[in-house]
């Protein structure tokens, strides 16, 4: 292993795992992807890194530029941390019904600046999970209105940013290259879309038979899935990578995970396994798992481990 000058270089790269105990029984290969290998503890280090670094070479960031986003956790802890190294201000916007004191802190430590912003949709169900990109919106607007009526802003844009596939093709990459190209399944839980539709693309445009699999939050009383045909999008604050899967022939099948399954997903993992994952990685497993049991020996199931399970302690609900 060489010497960098930099923690930059450290972002992607992560090993993945073929797991045994939790797949006991089962002959088909369970493949997981550790992402929280990454720097600051999740692959949204992945998307941060490259949507500043394409922003810089674009132009529209410059430094003494504060990058502002909403964000339900993971992204806003990773341009926390590529703009503390690179010396950029970062303003989050935080829905507070996802408030959760680690985020808040890790937030903190890398500099960043914190404004909470209440949800529109007030009630949420605790016995059911939570859809990252839904919740995110109020705080669009507030990014939206500061870029527009601010010269020195930029606007990261998660999730309708190319950089997001951009950087997320590159993890494609990464897997058919761990796997000597050999993926039957692919299973992604679906926030802003980023992580699903970049690596799906890389993988169905070599392996032609891979199955891509979306996991969304069971959701709440009320919630539409953004998947759906009913969901409506507005330019500039919603739909963007969403939009583009529904409109895209990349998803094979939608499987709803809630709570309870996400989260004893999530404590066999750690318990049996070794790995300290947050509930989207247990959703993923979990789906990943119940795929593998229809197949016989020499298949590869694979999916991700999407961030520590530092980041839960308070609060383990599933969300995106």
């Amino acid at each position: 292993m060489k010497v960098v000058d930099s923690i930059l270089e450290l972002v992607g790269n992560t090993p993945m795992i073929r797991l045994h105990k939790v797949t006991k029984g089962i002959e088909a290969n369970v493949l997981v992807k550790l992402e929280y290998f990454n720097p600051s503890g999740s692959y949204k280090d992945r998307i941060a890194l490259r949507m500043i670094e394409d922003a810089e070479k674009a132009g529209i960031l410059k430094p003494g530029y504060t990058i502002v986003e909403s964000s339900s956790g993971n992204t806003a802890i990773a341009l926390a941390f590529v703009g503390a190294v690179k010396g950029y201000k970062v303003r989050v916007f935080y829905p507070q019904e996802v408030w959760q004191e680690e985020k808040k802190k890790t937030l903190y430590r890398f500099g960043a600046e914190i404004e909470t912003v209440p949800l529109v949709e007030t009630k949420i169900a605790r016995d059911a999970g939570v859809h990252g990109a839904r919740v995110e919106i109020p705080g669009r607007v507030k990014c939206k209105e500061l870029e527009e009526s601010n010269p020195d802003v930029w606007w990261a844009r998660q999730f309708s940013n190319p950089s997001n596939l951009l950087a997320h093709n590159d993890l494609g990459r990464e897997i058919l290259k761990q796997t000597g190209g050999k993926v039957d399944v692919y299973v992604s839980s679906i926030g802003t879309g980023g992580n699903f539709m970049g690596v799906s693309q890389v993988l169905k445009e070599k392996i032609p038979h891979v199955k891509c699999i979306a996991v969304e939050p069971a959701g709440w009383p009320g919630w539409i899935d953004p998947l759906s045909p009913k969901a409506k999008y507005i330019p500039g604050i919603t739909g963007g990578i969403i939009e583009q899967i529904r409109e895209s022939d990349l998803v094979d099948e939608v499987v709803f995970v809630d709570n309870e399954d996400a989260r004893n997903m999530a404590y066999r993992l750690s318990r049996e396994e070794g790995i300290f994952c947050g509930m989207s990685t247990g959703a993923n497993v979990f789906v990943a798992i119940n795929k593998a049991k229809k197949f016989g020996s020499g298949k590869n199931v694979v999916t991700v481990a999407v961030d520590s399970g530092d980041r839960y302690f308070s609060d383990e609900r599933f969300i995106t």
